[in-house]
């Protein structure tokens, strides 16, 4: 399955798609369902179409050391927990810096971000997250 994002082309397995058992799925919200609260903050959704594109090689690609899961496991966990209605965790997101393109920029949270979009869902749970590139780190 290929989805885009603003200028990003994103593949997902349609091997992952269908073993989550997504083939036929229609959300019935405009997002999955998260806690009301996470990380001591106010949950809230966000368009996904004000999200900026997360620019690396693969977004569905275990290319990350140290991973607890693979990319298939994460997921597979997501797409069977939106089917589920499971309470899942919020993207992470901060304001766009000036020039960006998009109101937000994701922090923290892109399996969950492109699995939403590829799962029919025009927005996202957010919480305000943390950007170590503004910082310089």
């Amino acid at each position: 399955m290929k989805l885009s994002h603003h200028n990003l082309l994103v593949e997902l397995n349609d091997e992952w798609w269908a073993e989550a058992d997504m083939v036929e799925f229609v959300p019935n919200s405009r997002s999955y369902r998260a806690p009301g609260t996470y990380k001591d903050q106010q949950v809230y959704e966000v368009s996904i179409e004000d999200v900026g594109p997360v620019c690396r090689a693969s977004v569905f690609k275990d290319d990350r050391e140290g991973e607890r899961q693979t990319a298939r496991e994460r997921v597979l966990r997501l797409l069977r927990g939106f089917r589920a209605g499971d309470a899942i965790p919020p993207v992470e997101v901060v304001v766009g810096p000036p020039g960006y393109g998009c109101r937000y920029k994701l922090t923290h949270g892109t399996h969950r971000l492109y699995c939403s979009l590829a799962s029919g869902f025009t927005h996202v749970p957010s919480v305000e997250g943390f950007d170590w590139e503004t910082l310089g780190r």
